[in-house]
């Protein structure tokens, strides 16, 4: 890293807590005069120059017609800095409302996430930036907007700072400001299939012989005996599995491995807590940290879900 590199480094680390300081996470925000700042862009410093031009030339020929012209110019330049402030100002952002469940993507997949926008007056062509997503510009600004984070490693992450900006309304001017929003989220390992896990297997429990009872209407098909059905198609049977009085262990996923197998592992077990909820199964998991479980729900899979995260 060279001297200027470092340097550039240093500023920008300064800047950053100086914004914290000016205004820190809030799940939701109003664009005051304080967080707004306006500055001619690169056009509008052209503009400015011959503004001058205009003013020397009048001044030195005495001609009062591009004196004239100056003015009106320079009157334009100024209702330019109003108008470009005002169309940010007392703009509210909102973070998304509490989900039932944390806001969560798999490893290597996008994350939309939601601002709700309000606003008294139309706002116009403002642009979204920053480094979790694509730029967005609007030129009417919308009631919410969905920006499309980038993919990133398993992890729990906070939304970073982003930038809005504007050159309403003849891009003589930019008027942008930073914000940072108060929103998490959780980007869980990505399930996949292998048939090697460190799973506790599930008790084998031996069933009862099947019995036989005359079909009724309403049965499954899959339960009638159909080689009996051959033998005698007008006394139709079906099987009835006889329950098990020995209740059924729940499943259990232990956390062993370390290194690079680490990561296959927790996306295995990923894809085995997705699969034992679906089939409504208990399962509990066990990491360094502690014990999860056994119980079963969203919301446990979920808890189970952010342990591997921590792992």
């Amino acid at each position: 890293m060279t001297m200027w590199q470092k340097i550039k480094q240093k500023l920008w680390q300064r800047f950053d807590r100086w914004l914290e300081q000016r205004q820190p996470a809030a799940t939701e925000l109003t664009l005051r005069q304080h967080l707004l700042y306006v500055f001619p862009s690169t056009y509008g410093a052209w503009f400015v120059l011959l503004i001058i031009l205009l003013y020397v030339f009048g001044s030195n020929y005495q001609n009062n017609l591009i004196l004239l012209c100056a003015y009106l110019l320079l009157s334009l330049f100024c209702c330019c800095i109003l108008a470009a402030f005002f169309n940010l100002y007392k703009l509210q952002l909102k973070t998304s409302p509490p989900l039932t469940m944390p806001l969560h993507t798999y490893a290597s997949q996008n994350l939309t996430l939601s601002l709700a926008l309000s606003h008294a007056q139309d706002k116009k062509m403002l642009l979204f930036s920053g480094n979790e997503f694509e730029a967005l510009l609007f030129e009417t600004l919308p009631e919410l907007v969905q920006l499309e984070l980038y993919p990133r490693p398993r992890g729990f992450y906070q939304l970073q700072r982003f930038k809005l900006e504007s050159y309403y309304p003849f891009g003589l001017i930019r008027c942008w400001t930073y914000i940072q929003l108060q929103q998490a989220y959780w980007v869980y390992p990505t399930p996949s299939v292998s048939k090697n896990s460190n799973a506790a297997p599930r008790q084998q429990i031996l069933d009862q012989p099947d019995q036989l009872a005359p079909y009724l209407p309403g049965d499954p098909a899959s339960s009638i005996d159909w080689k009996r059905l051959a033998k005698n198609p007008w006394q139709p049977v079906v099987r009835q599995n006889s329950e098990s009085s020995t209740p059924a262990l729940p499943k259990t996923l232990i956390v062993t491995a370390t290194g690079a197998a680490l990561e296959l592992q927790l996306s295995d077990f990923c894809f085995l807590l997705h699969q034992y909820e679906q089939q409504g199964e208990s399962y509990c998991l066990i990491t360094a940290t502690g014990t999860i479980g056994p119980d079963q729900g969203q919301a446990h899979l979920h808890r189970c879900l952010q342990a591997l995260v921590l792992c």
